[in-house]
C-alpha cells in the first residue's frame, strides 16, 4: 500500500508531532508499505539534530519514504498573523503536492498541524479514489474555544465545527485516532453516527534508561542543586492552557507548616511560551522565593534533565481537557519521576496519575492540597515509591514501540 501523510513538521525539524510521526512511518515501512510525507521546508524548532530520532528519520528517508517538502513561509509562532500566513502557504503547497502525486495513494492520513488538514484529506481522497484517516493531536475548533479566541455557540464556532465534522466524515474515512479518553469523547461529537475514535497515548521521545546516576548528579551540581534539595520542576511550554498560580502561591509563602520538612525546596521552571513573561514578573517581584527560571534544554540533554528533578509539575486547565493531551507525563514517568498534576480528574492525565499511583492529583485553586503533596514528596521513600509506580505504568502504557505499532496497525489493517 501507498500511504500519504500530511503534517507541517517532519525531521530534521524537531517539532514533537513530526518526531512521533517518524515512529509510525517506520512501522509502516518495515511492514512492507510505501510512504510519502508531505511537510513544510521551514520549521520552528531545529535544535537537537544529533538526536537518535532525527537520525532515524534520515535513515527512513533513504528506504521506503519519500519526503516532499513544500515551499511555505516560516514566520513562526511569534505572532498570530505570521502563524496564519505560514498555515495558508502550507495549505497551498499541500494542494499542489497532492495534485502532483506520481503514485496513486491507497490512504491519505492527515495530522492536525496546521488545523483542518482533514478537509484536504477528504477532498483528495475522492480525487484519487482512496481512503482517508486522521491522527488528531489538537482538536479544532475546541482548542480555539478553550483559548478564548472563539465563543462557544457563535456563528463562527458552528461553522468551524461543521467543517471539522465534514473533514472526519464520509464513507472513505476509516479511522480518526485520538490521544486519550477525554479527547476520544470530544472527537466522537464530530464523527458520523455509529463511529467512535480509538485512542492511543503518545510516548516519550527520550530514552531515560541510558541515563547514569553520575550524569544526573553532575547536572544537579552544575545547577547549584544539592542532593538534599527537593527540586520541583516544570519543563516545557508555558502556555495559556497551563496553571501556575497555585505553585507560585506556595513558592511565595515565607513559611508553611506542610512543607517545613522540605527546607531546601526549589521550584525550577524550564521553557518558554506565552506565559513566560508572567513567570519573569513573579521572579522579579519575589526575589526571596525559591523560584528559578531557565530556557529550554537541548534535545541531547533531555534524559538527564528530566531525571535531575525529584518531582515534576504538570498542569492543564479543565476547559482544555480533551482538546489536546500533552505528552509531558510520558517523559516524566519514563524517567522514574512522580508528578504533581494540577488539573481535572476527568482529563487523560488526571486519570493516568490516579490509575498509576505515580503522583498527586491536585484540583485547580486547591493550594492547601498542593502544600500537602509537596510535604509528602519531601519524604525520599514516598517519592521513590511513586516514581517506581510511574515507571511501571510507563512501560506498560506509554511504550513507543508498542504504541507506534498500534497506530500503524490501525492505519494499515483498521485494527
Amino acid at each position: 500500500m501507498h500511504f500519504v501523510f500530511i503534517n507541517q513538521y517532519y525531521p530534521p525539524d524537531a517539532a514533537p508531532t513530526g518526531i512521533m510521526l517518524v515512529r509510525v512511518v517506520q512501522e509502516i515501512v518495515e511492514a512492507g508499505h510505501q510512504v510519502t510525507v508531505i511537510c513544510a521546508k521551514g520549521g520552528y524548532a531545529s535544535k537537537g539534530d544529533d538526536d537518535k530520532e532525527l537520525k532515524r528519520a534520515e535513515e527512513l528517508q533513504q528506504d521506503g519514504v519519500k519526503v516532499v517538502r513544500v515551499g511555505a513561509t516560516s514566520f513562526g509562532r511569534g505572532s498570530f498573523i505570521g502563524k496564519l500566513v505560514d498555515y495558508v502557504s502550507f495549505y497551498v503547497g499541500v494542494v499542489l503536492a497532492l495534485v502532483g502525486l506520481s503514485h496513486k495513494p491507497d490512504k491519505i492520513v492527515a495530522l492536525t498541524t496546521p488545523p483542518y488538514l482533514s478537509i484536504l484529506a477528504r477532498v483528495f481522497s475522492k480525487r484519487h479514489g482512496c481512503g482517508h484517516s486522521h491522527w488528531v493531536m489538537d482538536l479544532y475548533p475546541d482548542v480555539m474555544v478553550a483559548h478564548g479566541m472563539l465563543k462557544s455557540g457563535s456563528v463562527l464556532h458552528r461553522l468551524l465545527a461543521a467543517l471539522a465534522r465534514w473533514g472526519f466524515g464520509g464513507q472513505r474515512c476509516s479511522e480518526v485516532i485520538s490521544l486519550g479518553p477525554d479527547m476520544a469523547q470530544r472527537v466522537a461529537c464530530y464523527l458520523d453516527e455509529g463511529k467512535t475514535s480509538p485512542w492511543i497515548p503518545l510516548w516519550s521521545g527520550s530514552n531515560t534508561s541510558s541515563t547514569v546516576p553520575d550524569e544526573v548528579m553532575s547536572l544537579r551540581e552544575s545547577r547549584g542543586w544539592r542532593e538534599e534539595d527537593l527540586v520541583l520542576m516544570y519543563s516545557g511550554n508555558m502556555g495559556l492552557g497551563h496553571l501556575f498560580d497555585e505553585v507560585l502561591a506556595v513558592a511565595s509563602e515565607e513559611a508553611s507548616a506542610e512543607i517545613s520538612r522540605a527546607k531546601n525546596t526549589r521550584f525550577a521552571f524550564f521553557g518558554g511560551g506565552k506565559r513566560r513573561a508572567e513567570m519573569e514578573a513573579f521572579v522579579s517581584a519575589h526575589p526571596d522565593a525559591s523560584v528559578e527560571l531557565h530556557d529550554y534544554v537541548d534535545a541531547q540533554d533531555l534524559n538527564a534533565h528530566l531525571a535531575s528533578a525529584d518531582v515534576h509539575l504538570v498542569s492543564l486547565r479543565p476547559e482544555w481537557d480533551g482538546t489536546m493531551v500533552p505528552s509531558k507525563l510520558q517523559g516524566v514517568f519514563a524517567a522514574r519521576r512522580p508528578v504533581i498534576f494540577i488539573g481535572s480528574e476527568n482529563s487523560s492525565i488526571g486519570q493516568w496519575v490516579l490509575e498509576s499511583g505515580g503522583g498527586w492529583l491536585i484540583a485547580p485553586t486547591d493550594v492547601d492540597a498542593l502544600k500537602l503533596a509537596i510535604g509528602e514528596a519531601s519524604e525520599p521513600d514516598e517519592c521513590d515509591r511513586r516514581g517506581e509506580l510511574a515507571h511501571s505504568f510507563s512501560m506498560e502504557y506509554f511504550s513507543g514501540n508498542i504504541n507506534a505499532r498500534r497506530v500503524a496497525n490501525l492505519l494499515v489493517n483498521g485494527r
